[in-house]
């Protein structure tokens, strides 16, 4: 199998940072079923309260990511990681020692500082893993971390389904647990393969690389190392990127926990076990195609793989619509999984081609605040979502809110990535400890 086989390519320091990445991000998974039941259930907060957990957890990462960009660039990608992971292991544990709704919703608030940690975890992976191997990595750990969360969260059912406080707060303990361990085995593979030095190495050598004096390189020139063109075309394109991913965020990603489960739940034919059924669809779907496509798309032009991902989430959208328009459920259910399934494909092309473009655009000097900048777009896509699907739907528009969704995704997102000009050149293979 090819892609086992770039998986088994990996220094066994990058194979062994993604095993442990899967087996925290079962931990994660394993809260989100039950979040709101246990600020319902368990803490006496009402349904329109209950949200609130999910409120405070996107500002917290709001404020954090670019921070947490700043420190990775500016001190250590490693230094900001254990800071943010201790702020996920302090949420975890508060939310498990919750008394009341208003405490949950601090420990809401730590865990969204906590969630930052993505943003550092990036970082990392770009500076201990060579150029050429970006795309590889990235689309790896974006397949086993929708593995992971989707184990937990098919465990965290069961655990709702039983509706025992004692199991929602042991499930909490469990996230803490799995923050833990991975603090703890990363800090045996920095020492034992000296990481941190690794990528203070490349750190140093990207700012030892002399900007050019103009635009345009020289004839017979090569092209400008990643992240050191000239600062203003460099912001800009951040700026293009940056507007992109919030607009993908706003009518794409974030509408998968918002427009489409209330699409569903506000369909009358489909029944209530459906969405656990879509939900099941679209995370197999991201791991099966991430296997197919992850080694035949890693040296294609990433900018044109981005361009792809609104078209395929634009396309999903109107399949769920299309499909909840059919007369029997089982149609209905049918070409509404066909749509995730889609969706699950624009999510791995997102995966394998946005993260390589930005380490290619901020470079070592800069990946890391690109990379906050990124995860902040998310937060505030996962805010805003929301909050527009619930406007679209009380002011009964004329479409159905996941068409809106997908002609926004066209409208709002497409001319920015049209615009996006990153250089196509082949990455250039550089040092690491290979043992």
């Amino acid at each position: 199998m090819r892609w086992l086989r770039e998986f088994m390519s990996l220094p066994v320091y990058l194979r062994s940072m993604l095993i442990v990445d899967l087996v925290c991000s079962i931990g994660s998974g394993l809260v989100w079923a039950i979040e709101l039941l246990f600020a319902t259930h368990s803490l006496g907060a009402s349904m329109s309260q209950a949200p609130l957990t999910v409120t405070c957890s996107a500002i917290g990462a709001l404020i954090a990511n670019p921070i947490v960009g700043w420190l990775s660039d500016k001190r250590s990608a490693w230094t900001a990681m254990y800071l943010t992971m201790a702020l996920a292991i302090t949420g975890s544990i508060a939310f498990c020692l919750s008394q009341t709704f208003a405490f949950a919703l601090i420990a809401s608030f730590i865990s969204g500082l906590g969630v930052s940690q993505a943003t550092a975890w990036t970082s990392i992976l770009t500076h201990i893993s060579s150029e050429a191997d970006h795309s590889i990595v990235y689309g790896i750990n974006q397949a086993e971390m929708n593995l992971g969360v989707g184990l937990g969260a098919a465990l965290g059912g069961l655990i709702a389904a039983n509706g025992s406080d004692m199991l929602y707060r042991l499930s909490f303990a469990g996230r803490a647990l799995g923050f833990a361990f991975m603090v703890v085995a990363l800090v045996i593979l920095e020492h034992r393969y000296q990481l941190r030095a690794l990528t203070a190495s490349r750190m140093v050598r990207s700012e030892q690389v002399t900007l050019p004096n103009s635009s345009v390189p020289s004839s017979g020139s090569k092209s400008p190392a990643p992240g050191t063109g000239p600062l203003p075309q460099l912001l800009l394109t951040m700026g293009m990127l940056t507007m992109a991913a919030l607009f993908m965020n706003i009518f794409g990603y974030s509408q998968i926990d918002a427009g489409l489960v209330t699409t569903i739940i506000s369909d009358s034919q489909i029944p209530a076990w459906s969405l656990a059924l879509v939900d099941v669809v679209n995370t197999s779907a991201v791991v099966i195609f991430n296997v197919i496509l992850l080694p035949r798309l890693k040296s294609k032009n990433h900018v044109a793989l981005l361009r792809a991902v609104p078209l395929c989430w634009a396309g999903a959208w109107l399949l769920v619509d299309f499909g909840l328009s059919r007369n029997t459920a089982a149609s209905a259910l049918l070409i509404a999984c066909l749509g995730v399934s889609v969706f699950g494909m624009g999510e791995v092309l997102l995966g394998i081609s946005q993260p390589v473009v930005a380490a290619k655009l901020g470079g070592p000097r800069f990946s890391g605040r690109l990379f906050g900048i990124l995860n902040t777009a998310q937060a505030v896509g996962y805010i805003v979502g929301p909050a527009l699907a619930s406007l679209i739907l009380r002011f009964h528009a004329p479409l159905p809110l996941l068409t809106i969704c997908a002609i926004a995704l066209l409208i709002f997102s497409m001319p920015w990535l049209m615009a996006l000009r990153v250089s196509a050149d082949p990455p250039v293979q550089d040092g690491a400890p290979t043992m």
